[in-house]
């Protein structure tokens, strides 16, 4: 299926009814947004880095 790219973009931008960041996207936006829902990946893994540590230790503890 084709999308006439600028008819959809107007139509998008003219519906008020989206928030702003929808209308009018931001590279700079949608890099921060990435960025953060990479830390909050990385934060997670050593979460689970750290807790799997923990119970090896505990278990060569025993």
């Amino acid at each position: 299926m084709q999308v006439d790219q600028d008819k959809t973009i107007s139509k998008i931008r003219k519906d008020e009814s989206l928030p702003d960041l929808v209308r009018f996207p931001s590279l700079e936006h949608m890099r921060e947004a990435i960025e953060d829902l990479r830390k909050e990946r990385a934060e997670e893994r050593a979460e689970r880095r750290l807790a799997r540590v923990r119970r090896q230790e505990e278990g060569s503890a025993q």
